[in-house]
Order: structure tokens, then C-alpha cells, then sequence
């Protein structure tokens, strides 16, 4: 679910550590541990052009992806995020397929390389790996295979706000084409206890994909709001909307989020 880690990222570090905003490239207070619980609902009745097979994708998802994430220093934070779905999608019969279970985890480390005033960059090499499922599933809860990402970050903070830009290089296991993927995150705080945020998130494949794949592109936007609850705790609603691609389906998408922080 990477939007919504996305959003976890900065939306708990923007709202539960002091000034300044401390966001997405930024790095996780040193010795702290952040335990976001993250639901979300999607479904898509439609597709964008160049659909293979011809037929638009329609589905209903549910999934729960919690993200724990631990400063280890003063520039370096490590995450983890399992995933669990409960997936609905219909078939050429005319009937729908149904599963449930664990889907992929991601595994995460992202260190800072570059800092100064209000500006800072920072590397982030990634992992995606299947946790259990049997790829053979219909419908199946993730490719079966190991996906492998480079991401690059820049953050900069202003008063009341910051801006967050993130590209990313994404090697796909099996028959699927590497993605170039972009993320772009801008954030207010009318005060203290409130954050909005505006987002967009984009990936377009590179190369030859394989047989049964076609070239793919996804742009979508988001907006939620975060709200403090306590010193350690906040929550966050949106929603988000597929607003054109190829290869891909007009996903609408509602999610609600928790955050704890722990440590120092």
C-alpha cells in the first residue's frame, strides 16, 4: 500500500515531533519507534486504454498494512510494512473470484545523505517480497515475485508546511516491466493540531514487459487530513482517485490511519 506509506511517513512526523515539519525524506527521530495502524478501501469498475485482454478490471479491496518504522541514528531509519487483503474481483465468466490473506511486505531503509537549513535529500533502497500466498491463487494477492527499488528524496520546509518530492527506479520480478515511479506531497498546517495534505503519486513502466503484460502507466491523486489527538497519537482520513493511466484501473480508494510514537 505504498500511498498510504507514504502518508504514514508524513503525516506522523509532520504532526507528533516538534518544529520544524519533519517529513518524507527527513529521518526518524533517533531512537524512537512509530507503529501506524493503516486501513484501506478500494474498488475500480473501469480501466484506462490499453487494457490486455481487452476487458476494463473490476474489483473491491479491503487491506490493512501497518507500518513500524525505528530511528536507528541520527540519519538512518529502518521500516517494515506487512500486508493483509480481502480481494473481490470478477471474471471472465461472468462470476467473481474471492481470497484473502497475507499479500507483500515491503522492507525499507532510507538515510540521509545531504542536509543544510531547510532543505534535505536522502537514499532510500527498498524491498518487496511475497509473504505466503500461493501466487497460483485466483484471484492472486501479489505477483509472487520479488520487486527491488532505489529511491531518491528531497524535502524542503517552510512555514507552516513543507513539500516532498520522491523518484524512484523499480526493477519487477518476472514478466512485469521496471516502473519509474514519482511522488510529489505538499503539506499545510492551518495550526497545531491539524495537517492537510495534497498528493500525487505516478509510475510509468520502462522496457519490454513480458507475455500477457503491456506497458503501464498509473498517475493518481490524494488528499487527507491528519488530526492530533495526543502528544503520541493521531489520525488520518482521505480518500484518493485514479485520474488516468494505461493498463490500469480507475481506482477510488477511502483509508483511515492511526500513529503511535515510542522511544525517546
Amino acid at each position: 500500500m505504498r500511498c498510504l506509506k507514504s502518508l504514514s511517513s508524513l503525516a506522523v512526523t509532520a504532526l507528533l515531533l516538534p518544529a520544524p515539519a519533519l517529513a518524507g525524506a527527513w529521518p526518524q527521530a533517533a531512537g524512537t519507534v512509530e507503529v501506524i495502524a493503516g486501513a484501506t478501501y478500494s474498488e475500480s469498475d473501469s480501466g484506462f486504454d490499453g487494457r490486455v485482454g481487452g476487458t476494463d478490471p473490476k474489483f473491491r479491496k479491503l487491506e490493512i498494512s501497518p507500518l513500524i518504522s525505528w530511528g536507528v541514528g541520527s540519519d538512518t531509519t529502518v521500516s517494515f510494512q506487512p500486508s493483509w487483503q480481502r480481494l473481490k474481483a470478477d471474471n471472465a465468466a461472468g462470476g467473481s473470484d474471492k481470497g484473502s490473506g497475507l499479500a507483500d511486505g515491503e522492507f525499507a531503509v532510507r538515510r540521509t545523505v545531504w542536509a543544510e537549513g531547510a532543505d534535505i535529500v536522502a537514499l532510500q533502497p527498498l524491498v518487496r517480497v511475497p509473504l505466503g500466498y500461493d501466487k497460483g491463487d485466483n484471484p492472486p494477492l501479489g505477483s509472487g515475485k520479488v520487486d527491488a527499488e532505489l529511491r531518491a528524496l528531497y524535502g524542503h520546509s517552510f512555514d507552516k508546511g513543507f513539500f516532498d518530492a520522491q523518484l524512484g527506479y523499480r526493477t519487477r520480478g518476472g514478466p512485469a516491466a521496471d516502473e519509474v515511479r514519482l511522488d510529489l506531497s505538499l503539506g499545510y498546517r492551518p495550526d497545531k493540531d491539524w495537517l492537510l495534505l495534497g498528493q500525487s503519486f505516478n509510475a510509468v513502466s520502462v522496457g519490454t514487459p513480458g507475455a500477457g503484460y503491456g506497458d503501464v502507466r498509473r498517475y493518481k491523486v490524494q488528499v487527507s487530513a491528519v488530526r492530533r489527538l495526543t502528544d503520541d497519537l493521531g489520525i488520518q482520513f482521505g480518500l484518493s482517485k485514479a485520474i488516468g493511466g494505461r493498463n490500469a484501473g480507475g481506482e477510488r480508494m477511502a483509508l483511515v490511519a492511526l500513529w503511535w510514537q515510542f522511544g525517546d
